[in-house]
């Protein structure tokens, strides 16, 4: 399994970010998918034990995009222009969760991803689809994407 680099400030991988989950994902080219395994921290509690629907939403929509880079590709960019969430049961803080990503559709210029949560018993929390679109070059020259010093700017570990 390829372990995919992570960026710096990112608040679900990001290494320089001290409230990140700090989440390390992997590609699974066998199984078509990406995956991390995270634990959510109460501070991303909705109510007491139970993640927010943001929270929820952002680990699903980080996961289903890295599904684009399955084959490797780090340097393709897109951008979540829809998601749509689906909230199937609770998910709970404080515990081991399992993350995958896939690719339903992918072009040049815009992808279709999914993601779901899944407890360990592969229960599946929340899923998700979304439409990602390659952005226009000045959004990325506007976020410095060509910078040395980017704070997007992803390692590998």
């Amino acid at each position: 399994m390829e372990k995919q680099p992570v960026a710096r400030d990112c608040f679900i991988c990001g290494w320089g970010n001290e409230i990140s989950m700090k989440a390390d994902f992997f590609n699974d080219v066998e199984a078509g998918q990406v995956f991390t395994e995270v634990v959510i921290p109460s501070y991303g509690d909705g109510w007491p034990g139970i993640a927010h629907g943001g929270i929820v939403s952002a680990l699903l929509d980080e996961t289903s995009y890295r599904s684009i880079w399955l084959d490797g590709n780090y340097d393709r960019v897109m951008a979540t222009a829809e998601m749509d969430v689906q909230f199937r049961r609770p998910t709970p803080t404080g515990q081991l969760l399992r993350v995958v990503g896939w690719t339903l559709e992918l072009a040049e210029t815009k992808a279709r991803v999914a993601a779901e949560i899944r407890l360990l018993d592969g229960t599946v929390t929340a899923r998700c689809e979304a439409l990602l679109l390659k952005p226009p070059q000045s959004f990325l020259e506007q976020c410095g994407f060509e910078s040395e010093t980017a704070v997007w700017k992803m390692r590998e570990d």
